[in-house]
């Protein structure tokens, strides 16, 4: 069995660079930045009132009125002491006027502006500039593209973004037991609870799935199925039949295909007998193990990862924390256990709390976890109290779970 750090290290290191391509703005949401991005003007780009009141030059109390500003209204008019002109929200604050006199401050008589005090030199107003200088850096390269970082690009002057291709992902389930959803099982018939957890993982994270299919226990069923995804992806994602069973065939097919499977096994629990190779052009192969919750700590552990190095994030390691167990926790020596646990804090420390568990097929032992912590390999026992290092998974933290 390899360690699962070696493991971890030769999934990272076998990813191809990020491939640079440009996308519509309104298409861009979810892809990673591959350049930087500066602002082409001033923002605000004028003076600008932040509320609705009077635009006003110094400290008087009496002001006489002059005609009203409004947002977008092209500015040709002076402000001097003892005149103010009635302005909008966002509207450019005119020359001369140093203050903003809000509407529930003041009292108007006979286009007379009456003020009981004056406000604060520079009083509601946003002024050029404040929030993002000309030529200032306001989005950087490996950010993931959110709603809010597309109107900040927009703000930018920017109507097409320099990103990094996300890598074509097919995900093939297998089992001749398995059998969809919507079926009611017969003895020894189970349903595809992984397709659709294998789907929504990579999704929550920003990773489509192109094309997806359900092979049954045989070398032709196999063979057909990874033939032809790997011929129209870069990742391919297998679930089930990587063990040493008699009809477990996936890791010879996927050589008879030209995969160079670099191992079979890993030192952890759950997820032994996870199987990771490479193929032509590039292609990765990620061989899960049948039960679910293998299938989505091995995806969290070492598919995410890749997907992020490869697709250009700054921070694809997982981000490891520390938490203080809440109760007792004995193994065998030799593998890393992954320990589907709750996290949260309580004072200054994160706590770990371990729910009961009958084992990596328990897929509901995991509804109300957050995070996986790790004991390791050497270690055979771990009392209440004592420390343990931790991941949040992503579907719970999203960028935090990376560094």
């Amino acid at each position: 069995m390899k360690p699962f750090k070696e493991a971890l290290k030769t999934v990272i290191e076998s990813a191809p660079a990020p491939v640079e391509h440009r996308v519509p703005l309104s298409e861009s949401r979810g892809y990673v930045l591959s350049r930087n991005i500066v602002s082409d003007i001033d923002m605000p780009p004028f003076d600008r009132s932040a509320m609705d009141g009077f635009a006003v030059a110094g400290e008087g109390l009496r002001h006489d009125l002059q005609d009203e500003i409004t947002a977008g209204r092209a500015l040709e008019i002076k402000v001097s002491p003892g005149h103010a002109c009635p302005i909008m929200t966002g509207a450019p604050v005119p020359e001369g006027a140093d203050r903003i006199a809000i509407v529930e401050e003041a009292v108007v008589e006979d286009s007379v502006l009456l003020l009981s005090r004056p406000p604060k030199k520079g009083a509601h107003i946003c002024w050029q500039g404040e929030d993002i200088r000309k030529g200032q850096t306001v989005l950087e390269h490996g950010t993931r593209l959110s709603p809010q970082h597309l109107g900040i690009a927009a703000m930018a002057g920017r109507t097409v973004l320099p990103v990094f291709d996300r890598p074509r992902i097919s995900v093939v389930t297998t089992g001749t037991e398995v059998i969809p959803p919507e079926w009611i099982p017969s003895p020894g018939m189970v349903r595809n609870a992984n397709l659709p957890l294998i789907i929504s993982q990579l999704e929550f994270s920003g990773f489509h799935v192109t094309a997806s299919a359900h092979a049954a226990d045989d070398v032709p069923s196999l063979k057909a199925a990874f033939g032809q995804m790997l011929s129209c992806t870069d990742v391919l994602v297998t679930a089930g039949g990587v063990s040493k069973g008699t009809r477990d065939y996936v890791p010879s097919v996927l050589e008879s295909l030209g995969v160079d499977l670099h191992f079979r096994r890993v030192a952890q629990k759950p997820g032994k007998p996870f199987t990771f190779g490479t193929g032509e052009g590039g292609r990765a192969v990620f061989g899960l193990p049948g039960n679910p919750v293998s299938v989505m700590v091995s995806l969290e552990e070492f598919l995410l990862p890749y997907l992020r190095k490869r697709s250009g994030f700054k921070g694809f390691h997982k981000r490891t924390y520390h938490g203080t167990l809440t109760s007792d926790y004995s193994k065998k020596p030799g593998r890393l256990h992954f320990l589907r646990v709750l996290a949260y804090r309580e004072g200054d420390r994160w706590m770990l709390h371990l729910p009961e568990t009958s084992g990596s097929g328990d897929l509901m032992s995991t509804v109300n976890t957050n995070a996986l912590a790790m004991v390791d390999a050497d270690t055979v026992s771990v009392r209440s109290g004592d420390g343990l290092p931790f991941h949040f998974m992503a579907s719970t933290a999203g960028e935090l779970s990376f560094a």
